[in-house]
């Protein structure tokens, strides 16, 4: 109830709330003289037969008629101050020289005054009163006078300074709760605006999402979860139109086994497989997960359901393990023809020595060859996570058979190959996978290295750990290319110009060395060459001898 602040517009028919205000105040005061005035003319008709009372009361009704008339809108706040000051006059007119405590109707224009307007006012209109009261003591003999002037002064500037007070309180508290609500307001918006972009976020991904509550209701869903489930978007609550099986044309999951269901009792599940018919007829292979979400401030905890669509994956993995199963058996064929050859050749008398033993390099590659073939369906569809048939076993001897058995392919490149490995080499491997990272390395450098270059072997024996390095002088690896040299069917541009090949060579060499517990790392420069090692723990029984042995070394040294 601002009756001070200014209001720029009116509108005719409709006060404004400043208006309203104005008339209420002066309406109140307006019935308490009237009311007073009936009360007078039937108890003490001859007070009001005295001029200054029947003045004060005309005035107030002149003042009332001013304040229902005047265009408040359009004055400015100070205009207003009038009204409570012409009340104090005509107040204080009906109040002099009478024993009636009309004096008392001045609490109404000084709480007016105090509650709308700066103290100055106030104290300008108390001493308004103050004059009045003056006025009618010296008008009046006697002490009593003067005392009435004193407490009624007192107790309207008491009145007059609380109400300013406690208004001001409200005010300031008013501003205080209109600031707190604006940063309640702001903090909702954030608060909205950043769920409606984590809800964008989630809507723009292709993996399922739903959130479900601990008593298993359905809190929201992203729309990749209700395109999969074939959900209503305006109620995603009601039955699923999609359905889900156990494998592909298998059975239907029961429903207390669906990953839904399970997941609205509490479970969490890692990676649950079934296959999903649509509402659209595809099938679908999901991967589904259900894990806790922790409560937070308000929140209680809840279960979040992941589900992602496998089904290029599942259906890639199958057709790499029927091409896999395709090309190990159209394998077998031609390496058991090179074998069988190769042996009736090994039983004619006329072979030279030189002839027999490369017949022999041919059959036992080609053995080896046929066991990897063999093995291909199954390493497929586990991967080579483990050492098969582990022992103890000396890397130098695999290097020196696999040196030996690339010599005449590097003769025939006029490629140098040096194989450097005086001691012992012991580790716990696999011989024949072992045997196969050591020809994948020895190959590359002899295939990448180009007329009268040279290839390096070099073992030795490193305290705990047994190292093999292969150099070459060959055409190098380009720094950009180096990163991704490991990864399955990478080739650089050089090496696809130099010579043919899957990319796979180094990779599957780098998977077996890690399974073994060793490193594989390489370093390269075009143009200049490339340099393999190959790192593993020495075998178990042989490490306090290695140990011994490097000590005595360093000690010469």
């Amino acid at each position: 109830m601002a009756t001070g602040a200014v209001r720029p517009t009116f509108a005719v028919g409709s006060p404004d709330a400043r208006t309203r205000s104005i008339w209420l105040t002066q309406l109140v005061l307006a019935a308490s003289v009237l009311i007073t005035t009936v009360l007078v003319m039937v108890v003490e008709p001859d007070i009001f037969g005295r001029w200054n009372f029947l003045i004060g009361t005309l005035a107030v009704v002149v003042v009332t008629l001013a304040t229902l008339a005047l265009p408040w809108p359009g004055l400015p706040a100070a205009a207003v101050l009038a009204i409570p000051f012409a009340d104090a006059i005509a107040i204080g007119l009906m109040s002099t020289d009478t024993q009636l405590r009309i004096g008392f109707l001045w609490g109404i224009p000084v709480m007016w005054v105090a509650m709308h307007f700066r103290a100055t006012a106030l104290a300008a209109l108390l001493v308004m009163i103050g004059l009045i009261l003056l006025i009618d003591s010296a008008l009046t003999s006697g002490t009593i006078a003067a005392l009435r002037v004193f407490v009624v002064l007192l107790s309207l500037t008491f009145i007059g300074i609380t109400a300013h007070l406690a208004l001001r309180r409200t005010r300031s508290l008013r501003r205080l709760l209109r600031r707190q609500a604006n940063r309640l307001t702001a903090t909702f918006t954030r608060r909205s605006d950043q769920e409606r972009r984590t809800m964008e976020i989630l809507n723009g991904i292709d993996t399922g999402i739903a959130r479900l509550s601990e008593e298993g209701a359905l809190l929201a869903v992203n729309h990749a979860y209700s395109r999969l489930y074939g959900l209503d978007p305006l109620d995603p609550t009601l039955p699923a139109r999609s359905v889900e099986y156990t494998g592909l044309r298998g059975m239907p999951v029961p429903s207390s086994e669906r990953p839904f269901t399970r997941a609205a009792r509490g479970e969490t599940f890692t990676d649950a497989s079934v296959w999903l018919f649509t509402a659209e007829g595809e099938w679908r292979a999901l991967s589904v997960t259900a894990k806790r979400l922790p409560a937070r401030g308000d929140e209680e905890s809840s279960i979040l359901l992941l589900v992602h669509d496998v089904t290029a994956l599942t259906y890639a993995q199958r057709e790499r393990e029927r091409f896999t199963a395709m090309a190990s058996h159209e394998l077998k064929h031609p390496l058991t023809v090179m074998i069988g050859n190769a042996e009736l050749a090994l039983e004619l008398d006329e072979l030279t020595p030189r002839t027999r033993e490369r017949f022999e390099t041919i059959i036992r590659a080609s053995e080896r060859m046929l066991t990897m073939t063999e093995g291909l369906v199954s390493t497929s569809r586990r991967g080579f996570s483990g050492r098969d048939e582990v022992d103890d076993i000396d890397l130098r001897q695999i290097a020196h058979d696999s040196v030996a058995s690339f010599r005449s392919t590097a003769a025939a490149g006029g490629v140098t190959i040096e194989l450097s490995a005086d001691r012992t080499m012991p580790i716990t491997a696999d011989g024949f996978r072992l045997r196969q990272v050591v020809d994948n390395i020895v190959s590359n450098a002899i295939k990448y290295t180009p007329q009268d270059g040279r290839v390096s072997v070099v073992g030795t024996l490193e305290r705990d750990t047994v190292v093999l390095t292969v150099a070459d002088t060959g055409i190098g690896i380009d720094g950009d290319d180096l990163p991704l040299i490991l990864t399955p069917y990478y080739r650089t541009a050089a090496a696809k110009e130099k010579s043919g090949g899957t990319g796979l060579g180094l990779g599957i060499s780098n998977d077996i060395v890690k399974a073994h517990g060793g490193t594989l790392s390489i370093d390269s420069e075009a143009g200049v060459g490339t340099t393999v090692t190959v790192r593993f723990p020495v075998a178990d029984g042989h490490a306090e001898g290695a140990r011994t042995r490097s000590g005595i070394e360093d000690a010469h040294d």
